[in-house]
Formats: C-alpha cells, sequence, structure tokens
C-alpha cells in the first residue's frame, strides 16, 4: 500500500530547518523508499535514506501504520548523513 498522509512528530518538524532538510524532500523520500523501508531500532517503526537534489543522503526514521491505517505515516525524525552522496565512488587511483 502506498503512504497517502504523512504526519510530524513537534520533534521532527523542530529539526528540518536545524538540519538543512525540506518537508517536500523527506515527503517525496517516505513516500518513495516505503516498499524498500527497513526495520528501524529505536523509537520508530522504519528507516529510510533519501537523497537531496544536489545528492547528499539523509535518513528518515518514521512509524507506520498509524492507528491501523496502512496509508498513514508519522515521521519521527530525520538528518542528514555527513559526507554521503548518492553514487559516490572512492579516490581515482593510476593504472600502472
Amino acid at each position: 500500500m502506498s503512504i497517502g498522509r504523512i504526519i510530524w512528530t513537534d520533534h521532527a518538524e523542530l529539526r528540518l530547518g536545524e538540519r538543512g532538510l525540506a518537508r517536500f524532500e523527506v515527503e517525496e523520500a517516505v513516500r518513495g523508499a516505503h516498499d524498500g523501508r527497513k526495520a528501524n531500532r529505536g523509537n520508530a517503526d522504519w528507516r529510510i535514506e533519501g537523497v537531496r537534489g544536489d545528492g547528499r543522503m539523509f535518513v528518515v526514521v518514521y512509524d507506520c501504520p498509524i492507528k491501523g491505517d496502512e496509508s498513514v505515516a508519522c515521521v519521527v525524525s530525520a538528518w542528514p548523513l555527513r559526507g554521503a552522496r548518492r553514487g559516490r565512488q572512492g579516490p581515482k587511483r593510476e593504472l600502472s
């Protein structure tokens, strides 16, 4: 089932601006990566990774379902992954 509605905890909304993330980026990531989600070990059910327009990656932890409704997710927190970029390659080596 796809995510139709996303709600936010006060903590997630507060941290969003502090961490330089946009609400639409986080919501897009939750909707787009929900089918590939992984169980989270902390205070939320699920964990996914998203990619910003500039290629920087971030993490979102969220709960789903909410009150039995599988189409509703609640973002608990989100943060950027330091130094992580999608498609990032290691240092180039010269062939001899």
